[in-house]
């Protein structure tokens, strides 16, 4: 089991750091158009690839934030619970992301192979062959499961299921 959720956790970092590189490349293309703006031009392409990056970006950031417990979390009800009533509706709660997020998967995924089937191209003028964008979001909704799966058995099992502070510096004591 340790080397299934190490494997898991060796794929969120692969999707985590394509997340960033899609960062920079988002931020290359908005700033190309900003100058050829400022130029009285503008590239078409940028606004269409950045959507995609974005939204891959998103896809692929879920996964490490479960993974190290970055993301929005309502911890009210939590706060006041006692610890195994507080992990029990923890357990319930990730049982649940895990089916939504089949769900997204499975829909993604129906979306995706549709599109590559049919060879569906997107309206504008680059003609992108729109499974390949799909497939990148795909990917990052696959990544959220497995990283909601690995909590859940961490969780389960009583292990550390968080890496708070994974990227924080080393500290110079």
């Amino acid at each position: 089991m340790t080397r299934f959720l190490s494997l898991i956790d060796r794929a969120s970092r692969l999707a985590e750091t394509v997340a960033v590189a899609l960062v920079f490349g988002y931020c290359a293309l908005m700033l190309t158009e900003v100058v050829a703006r400022a130029q009285a031009q503008s590239f078409s392409f940028t606004w269409e690839f950045s959507q995609y990056a974005m939204a891959a970006i998103f896809a692929l950031a879920s996964g490490p934030a479960i993974r190290t417990g970055v993301h929005v979390r309502i911890t009210l009800l939590g706060e006041v619970l006692p610890p195994r009533a507080r992990t029990a509706l923890d357990l319930l709660a990730n049982a649940i992301a895990l089916l939504i997020v089949a769900l997204i998967v499975w829909a993604m995924w129906t979306k995706a192979a549709t599109s590559f089937d049919r060879n569906i191209l997107a309206t504008s003028v680059t003609k992108t062959p729109l499974w390949i964008p799909q497939a990148v979001v795909v990917w990052g909704m696959a990544q959220l499961w497995c990283d909601l799966l690995a909590r859940l058995i961490r969780r389960a099992r009583g292990e550390t299921y968080e890496w708070r502070d994974a990227d924080a510096e080393p500290s110079d004591v």
